[in-house]
């Protein structure tokens, strides 16, 4: 992977006057999108949970070491997590997944891309900070708008800001998306996406319920011995039967044989494998009556098998939404952030470096460029 792509790199100028430099990451080494394997391959070295924290949102407030923002699976959804038991969750079809639409009030922007708890959390971090190596801090959401651009049509933008061996990224507000998911001004896609939270309010028990809360698993992920990511990942729920987290999602069904749906099971994939343990459960809902209709429910393993399995067609656009291709392209990448970054930053030195800014872009046509910042960014937590 290094000598790729030190290959990639050689022959540019990267320092030239304005501060620009890129690099064409299309020819990333990976398995042949073709190729199914029986086990999917792992995305860091080593992983681990090395924190968590309760952010209350109102307030601002980030309590770290704190459960109190993590819901619980009910009793009778963790039962049919475990056993499959769809008595278990009879009473809960037919419900209506707008329910409570009209009265919901998401949390901002701002407040879904605070980093001040996982700041908050480096400064008391009682590990050795190795200087030889750069730790990437972002949120899991950054990451999976990386991993998902071969699959995808998106350009992803980042700012990022280096101080002391840290890399914070953040999202490039100012790049000209327009708001999705929650925050769309399309009113079909705020419905969609608010049936993810009226199911999450439905299956879970919430400590905090009538205070606004959400509550992050902060990980720390190694690529390689200089390369490592320390990520904040809001999780939905715990099944306090078996101690694992759970991811929950809400679908009009998961039909494989679409690429639309078969995209969403790969993010679905990412999202749940970055993190050292996790199961998912799925509330498939009616798309006419938005009623509540089956639960569908996925080890990782189970998941994979979904939709990488040798019965499907093959689909040469999009890598074949193949997850070991997707597990080789982040590696890639980040590796390829590193390898821009490190010769445009401060050396280290006794004392605090001051913090040193960038935009990144990668482009759909998987081309990362990368430009120096004369100004620190706006919307960070420095």
């Amino acid at each position: 992977m290094a000598e790729d792509l030190a290959h990639q790199l050689r022959g540019l100028d990267l320092g030239k006057p304005d501060s620009k430099w890129e690099v064409n990451c299309k020819r990333f080494q990976h398995t042949h999108p073709s190729k199914i394997l029986s086990q999917t391959l792992p995305f860091f070295r080593q992983v681990e949970e090395v924190g968590v924290l309760t952010h209350f949102i109102d307030s601002g407030e980030f309590k770290l070491g704190s459960h109190e923002g993590l819901a619980t699976l009910k009793d009778d959804v963790s039962n049919f997590v475990k056993s499959g038991d769809r008595a278990s969750i009879s009473n809960y079809l037919g419900h209506n997944m707008l329910e409570n639409y009209e009265s919901f009030t998401p949390v901002t922007v701002d407040q879904l891309e605070d980093m001040g708890g996982l700041q908050k959390f480096i400064k008391q971090w009682t590990r050795k900070k190795d200087k030889s190596k750069l730790t990437i801090v972002c949120s899991r959401h950054n990451m999976i708008d990386l991993i998902m651009v071969p699959f995808s049509d998106q350009d992803v933008h980042l700012n990022a800001i280096h101080q002391n061996g840290y890399l914070y990224l953040f999202p490039d507000r100012k790049a000209g998306a327009e708001a999705q998911g929650i925050h769309s001004k399309d009113s079909r896609i705020r419905k969609i996406c608010y049936s993810g939270f009226e199911l999450e309010s439905l299956v879970t028990d919430v400590k905090t319920r009538g205070l606004r809360s959400g509550f992050y698993s902060i990980v720390c992920g190694q690529i390689d011995p200089h390369l490592e990511i320390l990520f904040k990942a809001e999780m939905d729920a715990l099944d306090s039967e078996t101690n694992t987290y759970t991811e929950i999602k809400c679908s009009t069904g998961l039909k494989t044989r679409t690429s639309h749906h078969r995209r969403k099971l790969l993010r679905m994939w990412v999202q749940t494998s970055l993190i050292p343990s996790t199961s998912l459960l799925v509330g498939i809902k009616d798309p006419y009556y938005n009623q509540l209709t089956s639960f569908e429910r996925y080890t990782r393993t189970q998941l994979y098998r979904k939709f990488n399995n040798t019965n499907l067609k093959f689909l040469a656009l999009n890598y074949n939404y193949n997850a070991n291709v997707s597990v080789q392209w982040f590696q890639h990448i980040m590796k390829a952030i590193q390898t821009l970054v490190e010769p445009h930053v401060p050396s280290e030195t006794e004392g605090i470096q001051l913090p040193t800014s960038f935009k990144i872009t990668l482009t759909k046509d998987l081309v990362l460029m990368l430009q120096k910042l004369d100004k620190m960014p706006p919307n960070t937590v420095f």
